[in-house]
């Protein structure tokens, strides 16, 4: 095996990182060179070595229309499994990605944007009324407007090529044919809030507009780009308000040992890329309950300090309907206008027996994963609380 591949394994083997943190896995980059690696249910992609990325030609951002059979409600989803049975080690890896698999409709589409709606609504059952859902999941900033404006048109149109028997363009509006709802073509009058909440109702993904902020250069790590604008209503284990406006390093601190091996080559990374690069990856962890938005679970920081990570017992759970496996399938790319940079997140939530049923295979990869990771990984991610049991599960047959 040469390092590469060694590289590749190690990528594949890593448990969830918080969705900002994902910027963290472009170190790959550095190291890759022409190695085909699929995600499983994925088709194979080519990782450039870092100069061929670099100096790959800009794609448009414009889709070719799926098959005309395409049906939104039947076609299988995209199966988000990227765990390894391999030891944990703090590295870093992406793809690149064809523009034509960027955003997606999947039989999940109405279920996560109802969700998502009713987050950024702060009308969601999951949550007590006066829990404020919504200063945590949508975000403005005056230098992100025309960012946010930029993505609304670029994504409205990206559906209305991609998925043309239910996204139109009918005279100045924009008609969504699974919702049956209208949307402005023009949209130079409307306030980037509002078209955030339309974007909502029209695709699953999260997305986190960033950009450089001239003004902050003379803080701590004021030259990275900041957290400036989006979407975030699918958080997995902190809240984004307190992310919101703050530079790269700060939203990827709780990382054990993120300063001292990624950051560099993270912002490197993004200023780099170039408009109409795409890349992606994906992560997987484990939760507990079935919520989309979760601030005060999932991870270890939320734990009091010297609190101790105590064994679940297999006989109080419920894999059907407790437990749940969570993937993100996280891309990013730099917007050719404004020059923000675009995270789309895309969550993956289902309950862990249907991974299960997936058969041996899979369920042994995932065993392994779990088993491999360090120590300050698995308390990070909780896995000390859920690994146990997960393991047993998915060791019977």
């Amino acid at each position: 095996m040469n390092s590469t591949q060694g590289y590749i394994q190690v990528f594949l083997s890593q448990p969830n990182w918080n969705v900002l943190t994902w910027g963290v896995a472009f170190l790959a980059v550095v190291v890759s060179t022409f190695l085909k690696f699929p995600l499983s249910g994925t088709k194979k992609t080519i990782i450039p070595a870092k100069s061929k990325l670099y100096g790959q030609p800009v794609q448009s951002i414009k889709p070719t229309a799926v098959d005309p059979s395409f049906q939104w409600n039947k076609d299988p989803p995209l199966k988000s499994y990227p765990f390894k049975d391999a030891v944990y080690k703090l590295t870093m890896g992406i793809k690149t990605l064809e523009v034509q698999d960027w955003l997606l409709i999947e039989p999940t589409y109405l279920n996560r944007i109802e969700n998502k709606s009713k987050i950024v609504h702060n009308c969601h059952e999951d949550y007590p009324k006066d829990k404020d859902t919504r200063s945590s999941s949508l975000f403005v900033t005056d230098e992100a407007i025309p960012a946010i404006r930029e993505f609304y048109d670029i994504v409205m149109q990206y559906m209305c090529d991609k998925y043309p028997m239910y996204f139109k363009k009918v005279g100045n509006q924009y008609h969504n044919g699974i919702t049956d709802k209208c949307y402005p073509v023009d949209n130079s009058t409307v306030e980037a809030i509002t078209l955030e909440e339309y974007l909502v109702e029209n695709i699953e993904e999260d997305f986190i507009i960033l950009l450089k902020d001239p003004t902050r250069e003379h803080e701590i790590d004021g030259t990275e780009y900041f957290f400036k604008g989006g979407v975030f209503a699918f958080a997995a284990g902190f809240d984004p308000k307190d992310r919101f406006n703050k530079p790269l390093s700060f939203v990827h601190h709780p990382i054990p040992g993120y300063p001292e091996k990624l950051k560099m080559s993270m912002n490197r990374f993004f200023n780099r890329l170039q408009p109409g690069q795409f890349v992606t990856r994906s992560n997987f962890s484990m939760q507990t309950h079935p919520k989309f938005y979760v601030d005060d679970a999932n991870k270890g920081h939320n734990l009091p300090e010297g609190y101790v990570q105590e064994p679940l017992r297999i006989e109080e759970l419920d894999f059907e309907k407790q437990v749940h496996y969570r993937s993100e399938r996280q891309c990013l790319t730099k917007l050719p206008k404004s020059g923000a940079m675009v995270f789309t997140i895309r969550t993956y939530l289902l309950p862990l027996a249907e991974v299960k049923r997936e058969g041996r295979e899979v369920c042994d990869r995932l065993i392994g994963a779990i088993r491999g990771l360090p120590e300050d990984i698995s308390q990070y991610k909780r896995a000390d609380e859920w690994g146990p049991a997960v393991i047993e599960y998915l060791s019977v047959p």
